[in-house]
């Protein structure tokens, strides 16, 4: 029997989790109306924050997939929200293989949101429609994640010079792209922005949750958010809180590569 998880990194805002996790869940559930569909959360420190702060109760992926297990389910399509190959797609790659070890079962987990030249394309299109009627002369600066792992195919943080690159081969040379944990940071990218003499940045997530880092790195109070170093520098910001999620082309990215999943588990089980 076949079944449907959807795996996010969970949130401790409720606001934003309605309108991108819940959202993306809630677009699965409407395109694979015949998959039993289960979810589940990979950060064990979010599970816990929310339950303690708001009683909510989310599933691990192990405990999503023993859930499934119980349910006669023995052959999944691992849905998840990372954008990269990078330390959570590494973490339920881990997991699902732990699962798998039991025997007699079968897995497939979906590519990351920025995984193919087409998807990053995709990506960038959709965000570069949510600026289009900003001033020319402005700048959009995307605050990534970062990450110290890498992958076979691109090594770690790689993959937000390639989005840059998709922004740039649509005419957005003046969309740039940082990340908080990782590389580029905000200090290599700046000379970039300064150089192209825009009066004010725009700045947006590229996270699939408006999250703390949105909230505080990005856009909050204290001196050193990205917000504030920009207005230190003389020049205007305007953040931008609304993840990735909220789209409905990244929505409709996260069903195609399940479809894409799908398409793959059934020419192997025609051999």
């Amino acid at each position: 029997m076949n079944g449907l998880l959807s795996v996010s990194f969970g949130t401790s805002h409720e606001e934003t989790r309605v309108k991108t996790i819940d959202a993306i869940n809630g677009k699965l559930q409407e395109e694979f109306p015949d998959w039993p569909f289960y979810t589940a959360w990979s950060s064990q420190r979010l599970i816990s924050k929310v339950k303690k702060e708001r009683g909510e109760e989310h599933d691990t992926v192990e405990m999503a997939l023993a859930r499934m297990a119980a349910d006669g389910i023995d052959d999944v399509i691992v849905s998840t929200m990372c954008l990269m190959q990078g330390a959570e797609m590494a973490k339920i790659t881990k997991m699902v293989n732990a699962w798998l070890a039991a025997g007699n079962r079968a897995a497939r987990i979906t590519k990351p949101m920025l995984w193919s030249s087409d998807d990053r394309q995709t990506v960038a299109r959709i965000i570069r429609d949510e600026f289009a009627d900003i001033p020319p002369e402005d700048a959009v600066m995307l605050m990534g994640h970062g990450t110290e792992v890498g992958s076979v195919v691109y090594g770690p943080n790689d993959v937000y010079g390639r989005v840059q690159a998709e922004f740039a081969t649509l005419g957005c040379k003046r969309f740039f792209v940082a990340t908080v944990e990782g590389r580029p940071s905000f200090d290599e990218m700046w000379p970039l922005i300064e150089a192209c003499g825009a009066p004010c940045v725009h700045l947006a997530p590229l996270m699939i949750v408006a999250g703390d880092h949105a909230l505080n790195d990005m856009a909050g109070d204290d001196e050193d958010s990205w917000a504030n170093r920009i207005r230190a520098r003389g020049l205007r910001a305007e953040p931008l809180l609304k993840g990735l999620g909220e789209y409905e082309g990244i929505q409709e990215l996260v069903c195609e590569h399940v479809r894409q999943s799908i398409m793959l588990r059934e020419v192997a089980l025609r051999g």
